[in-house]
């Protein structure tokens, strides 16, 4: 055989076996990518589209058309609208937010009976792999399932009921007559001022003694309450995907940053909690919550580091809840000021139209219309659209329907607060809608707070803090528009001036009356 034929048969060989080789690599690509994707499909289903017991279907209520794999995610953008187009389907309406199975309750009556009569299946919290796994570390209660927020709830429960609340309740007037102290001084502050109250008076109760002047600390801990409440459910992307979790951790490009803003909020709670632990631990410090949460005196058996989320978790709930609904209740004070003329009638009625003394806890029965504005200002000019979800822990059937385990319940405030069937002409400020004997309890008739054994533990102290400055402020100062605004368009999450007002004080009975008060 001639060599130059040997030589093109050799090169023939050489491509063939290149060809294959590059053949074999592609396919094994390619199957490593298919099966990449088809991992990807399974982690993105939702949980109605896993298989459903032997001889059962899963049946949901009618909803919206969403995109593969996105649901309903657009819709959900664009917040309150987008609420009140998905209560255009029905009582109970069924989303899909990214992979979750999101079934919305626009009524009182499923709110109650999925929150209340069947809590038992109904108190979990899905998996959400960025606020609470890296942003809160696995230790923010309020976003942990059963297991890890019952112990946690029962020590609060504990340390903040019974008796405890008339020590509570001094803390609340002291800081009160304070507050009116620096609107009489820096009235252009005011928001400031509710700041600082609402601060002062949930680290007394949580700490035992007043916060040292011209710390700074807070400063971070607000800013990493930010972080949680701008990323909680719907409004982190990839908390609507907690499938993707189960990737390897090089894939998820997008944890980094989460793991930084989770380190930031850690070490801004260690910043804020170790002297006061330090202080504690040496028998320096009064009795308070965190003295009994760190000695032991409230059974709790959580490491160092849960201790410290659960004292600084009280201390960001309790700072920032009753901070909004004081700059709520000015805002409606300044849209509908003939309601807030009514509060300052009943006030004058009580404690005097000439500044004779300043409204105290002991008014309450002889003042409903405050507490009945409180709870109108929860439904005008709700702080939350959605509050975190409650998910079935088992199947349940439930009113013709067969909801799968994981499906999660999420109230719809923004319709249910403006539903004519329930509020009469709803787009207007009405305190007289509430005043059916319950204007104590902002619970009754909101879920601002939650509902069912999730039901917030401190509402009560945030009704009692939001009913003596309401009263006081309402007392002794008046409040106007400094420039048009949108009152629909409040800049909740901001350290600024949620809203352009001017605050004058009522008149020199009343500078007086808060100068001897303060």
């Amino acid at each position: 055989m001639p060599s130059h034929f040997n030589h093109h048969l050799s090169e023939a060989s050489y491509f063939w076996a290149q060809t294959s080789a590059m053949q074999a690599f592609v396919t094994a690509a390619s199957v490593l990518v298919i099966a990449f994707l088809f991992r990807v499909h399974q982690l993105l289903k939702a949980v109605d589209q896993l298989p459903a017991p032997p001889g059962k279907k899963w049946k949901l209520p009618p909803g919206p058309r969403g995109l593969p794999y996105l649901g309903n995610l657009l819709l959900y953008s664009k917040g309150e609208k987008g609420a009140h187009e998905i209560a255009k389907y029905g009582e109970m309406v069924t989303t899909h937010l990214g992979s979750k199975l999101w079934v919305v309750l626009n009524s009182n009556r499923l709110a109650h009976e999925l929150y209340a009569k069947h809590g038992k299946v109904t108190n979990g919290r899905p998996p959400m792999p960025i606020v609470n796994d890296l942003l809160s570390q696995g230790r923010r209660s309020v976003m942990l399932p059963i297991d890890g927020w019952a112990e946690r709830r029962r020590v609060m429960h504990q340390l903040l009921s019974g008796t405890a609340m008339t020590k509570y309740a001094e803390y609340q007037a002291d800081e009160s007559a304070v507050l009116l102290a620096n609107y009489l001084r820096k009235p252009q502050e005011w928001y400031a001022h509710n700041a600082r109250y609402a601060n002062s008076v949930i680290y007394r109760i949580t700490f035992g003694e007043k916060p040292k002047e011209g710390g700074n600390l807070m400063t971070d801990v607000t800013k990493a309450q930010f972080l949680f409440l701008l990323n909680a459910p719907p409004f982190n992307f990839w908390d609507c995907f907690p499938g993707l979790a189960e990737l390897p951790k090089f894939l998820q490009w997008w944890r980094g940053t989460f793991e930084r803003a989770g380190k930031f909020t850690h070490d801004a709670y260690f910043e804020y909690y170790s002297p006061i632990k330090r202080n504690i631990l040496e028998g320096k410090a009064p009795q308070s919550f965190a003295r009994d949460v760190l000695l032991g005196q409230a059974k709790y058996q959580g490491s160092d580091t849960d201790k410290m989320f659960l004292t600084m978790q009280l201390v960001e709930a309790g700072s920032d809840t009753t901070r909004l609904a004081i700059n709520i209740a000015i805002l409606a004070a300044v849209r509908w000021p003939e309601k807030f003329l009514k509060a300052r009638a009943d006030l004058d009625r009580v404690c005097g139209a000439d500044a004779a003394r300043l409204p105290d806890f002991g008014d309450e029965e002889s003042l409903p219309y405050i507490n009945a504005f409180a709870k109108e200002i929860l439904r005008w000019r709700r702080i939350f659209v959605w509050t975190p979800e409650h998910t079935l822990t088992e199947n349940l059937e439930f009113e013709g329907y067969y909801f799968p385990r994981g499906t999660s319940f999420v109230i719809n405030h923004a319709s249910i607060s403006e539903n004519p069937d329930y509020f009469e002409d709803p787009l207007s400020f009405k305190p007289e809608r509430w005043l059916d004997g319950n204007e104590t309890d902002l619970a009754a008739g909101s879920w601002q707070f939650g509902g069912g054994r999730r039901l917030c533990v401190g509402y009560k102290l945030a009704q009692k803090s939001i009913f003596i400055n309401l009263s006081r402020l309402f007392y002794c100062f008046n409040f106007e528009e400094r420039e048009p605004f949108d009152d629909k368009s409040i800049q909740h999450f901001t350290m600024g001036e949620p809203f352009p007002i001017n605050v004058k004080g009522r008149g020199e009975k009343w500078t007086a009356l808060i100068e001897r008060a303060a």
